[in-house]
């Protein structure tokens, strides 16, 4: 099965003096990596994607499936295996 990583970011909406601002992290090579060296299993937690601001996150993906693009996301601490089920298909 290929897995192959188009977009990911890693985040949260700040809660400093602008709560609009938004501070993530593009993620797409480091979960290129992470899908490659543990089988598609990946948990999205700070240790993975790092802590790019103090509050809860939420993670977003977009990751081409044997040539079909899925649409991943949860939050925080979640585990998405990319492998199976889960995503949104393109229509």
């Amino acid at each position: 099965m290929s897995l192959v990583v188009k977009f990911a970011v890693y985040g949260a909406i700040s809660q400093g003096d602008n709560p609009n601002s938004v501070v993530a992290r593009d993620v797409t090579k480091r979960l290129q990596s992470l899908i490659d060296e543990n089988g598609g299993l990946v948990k999205c937690d700070n240790e993975s994607f790092g802590d790019p601001v103090h509050v809860g996150k939420h993670f977003g993906a977009v990751v081409t499936r044997d040539g079909a693009d899925f649409f991943f996301a949860c939050n925080e601490g979640q585990t998405i295996n990319f492998n199976h089920g889960g995503g949104h298909r393109e229509s």
